[in-house]
């Protein structure tokens, strides 16, 4: 029997505004996830942030959400709940800075 795999992606995705961030894809179906956002230089005054996975890179869920209320720089874990898909995004729904000067969008997936 073949050794067991398992296979994970890091990404992080820098915002000063509302937008979609890099696609990442992967050969293996990933299926757990972790979402973090941190204001730079401050905490930002409000942000929802999603990350998002699609099984063809054209359609895609929100998998995750991420906002004010969760904390900034504090992990918020997909948990139980398993989303299997090859693609993965960060985007940014709505974002209003206040004090920082941008936001870190940081995504963990596994297999």
């Amino acid at each position: 029997m073949p050794a067991s795999r398992s296979f994970q992606i890091h990404e992080s995705d820098t915002y000063t505004s509302t937008g979609t961030g890099i696609i990442y894809g992967t050969t293996y179906i990933l299926r757990s996830f972790a979402i973090q956002v941190t204001g730079t230089g401050a905490t930002a005054t409000a942000w929802n942030v999603v990350i998002e996975g699609s099984l063809d890179g054209t359609n895609y869920t929100t998998i995750l959400t991420h906002t004010e209320a969760t904390g900034n720089g504090q992990i918020l874990f997909s948990s139980a709940n398993l989303y299997p898909c090859v693609y993965t995004r960060s985007r940014v729904v709505s974002l209003t800075l206040g004090p920082a000067t941008n936001i870190v969008v940081y995504i963990a997936g596994v297999q």
